[in-house]
């Protein structure tokens, strides 16, 4: 159970509940008494504060807000929330009520809170979704006492580092949603024809009516590898070749590419950029590597091939040299979606590369890299830059470690 919880935690516990729990041992905020009571002498003094912490109890539980400013509004104060995002989000109604009733209960009135973005200001009266609130903070309190939450598919599984024990539960279950890329309306089809598990699908001699032989086969064949726990390849594989690897990370709050990853005969090449302004000259660069590199440009799902286009046309790239990259890309995961049945519910490469044995030097994905990239432009922190580097060199490795154990299987 953790001594203390920040919205994080929230946010964490309403992505995957099971995970959640899973990761109950992390670490507490800790020292932020000290932050609080600094906090409470400067609103005494009606002073606005930066990065205010303030805390309560709740459930028995001490929960603690720390928004990004609070400032002064007539006798009572206002509470500034910021994010990055182009567009409102329904989580930020709750989370302006997480820090408007946490310290409106420490004595110090919130009449309103306001969710400042560079793109969007949105003023919200916090009351609104207390009880939703309350409802979500008792939740969590339930869950960090009570039994594991049970194992369910959600968008946070691709980057999980649970997803084989939870593929697993999900297997020992019979569930059919362990089977990747099966949707709600294939599983009610299959209901409708008396499929309701794993084991009903595999004995299954008919194929259903509304389901197509061979997609009806390809699902047999996937259900197989889960309840045995290992791979099958229902189509012949294509011929793979040796070539480089490619990753890209982007910030899309500021809509351009910070990092590209390149992976050549083991040796991994950044090209780093701190700016659109510099992207454009990275982005020639990139490109001057691949015309000298030989064979496939290897890239996990498809936003490597979608980007260069836009970037080609947005730099005003030759059109001959951008064919020529095109034409060698070639899409790990597509791949594997079309020939291989693997025992998990989601081919991410994070989840296939971990079911090969392989780890991530970081505890980074997607979200959390534009974070630390953000924070690296504020501070300028060599860590947070290594970091970034670790976490693209790894995704270039672990779509290497794929394409190596697919050119075994064949």
């Amino acid at each position: 159970m953790r001594d203390n919880l920040t919205f994080k935690e929230i946010e964490h516990f309403l992505a995957c509940p099971r995970k959640y729990y899973m990761d109950l041992s992390s670490t507490p905020l800790e020292g932020y008494e000290d932050l609080e009571n600094e906090c409470r002498e400067l609103m005494n003094m009606k002073f606005a504060v930066e990065k205010p912490v303030m805390s309560t109890s709740v459930f028995g539980r001490r929960f603690i807000s720390t928004p990004a400013a609070l400032v002064p509004h007539g006798d009572k104060w206002k509470l500034v929330i910021r994010k990055f995002a182009k567009r409102f989000k329904p989580k930020y109604a709750l989370e302006a009520s997480y820090h408007g009733y946490i310290f409106s209960n420490a004595g110090f009135m919130v009449s309103t809170v306001v969710v400042e973005t560079p793109h969007f200001s949105k003023e919200i009266d916090w009351r609104d979704n207390v009880p939703q609130l309350f409802s979500t903070l008792e939740a969590i309190t339930s869950v960090e006492s009570g039994d594991e939450p049970p194992a369910v598919p959600v968008p946070l599984c691709k980057t999980c580092t649970h997803v084989i024990r939870c593929t697993r539960d999900l297997v020992e279950q019979g569930s059919l949603s362990a089977i990747h890329g099966i949707g709600r309306k294939t599983i009610l089809k299959l209901a409708e024809s008396g499929i309701e598990n794993l084991s009903d699908i595999i004995k299954c001699d008919q194929t259903p009516p509304s389901l197509s032989k061979e997609v009806f086969e390809i699902l047999k064949i996937k259900a197989t590898s889960l309840v045995e726990n290992r791979e099958y390849v229902f189509r012949e594989l294509p011929e793979l070749k040796h070539g480089v690897y490619l990753d890209i990370e982007t910030h899309t709050t500021h809509g351009f590419d910070y990092l590209f990853g390149i992976l050549d005969s083991d040796e991994y090449i950044p090209f780093f950029s701190s700016s659109l302004e510099e992207e454009k000259e990275v982005f020639g660069k990139v490109l001057t590597l691949l015309e000298k590199t030989e064979g496939p440009i290897y890239h996990y799902c498809g936003y490597e091939p979608s980007r260069f286009k836009e970037l080609t046309s947005l730099f005003k790239v030759d059109q001959n040299l951008y064919e020529k990259i095109r034409k060698r890309f070639v899409d790990v995961y597509a791949i594997l979606k079309k020939h291989i049945a693997l025992p998990l519910f989601t081919y991410s490469l994070k989840s296939v590369a971990r079911y090969l044995n392989f780890e991530w030097r970081t505890s980074l994905n997607g979200m959390k890299s534009s974070r630390y990239f953000d924070e690296w432009l504020h501070t300028h922190d060599d860590s947070l830059l290594n970091l970034l580097l670790m976490y693209n060199e790894d995704d270039d490795r672990a779509t290497k470690k794929i394409v190596e154990w697919l050119m075994h299987l064949s």
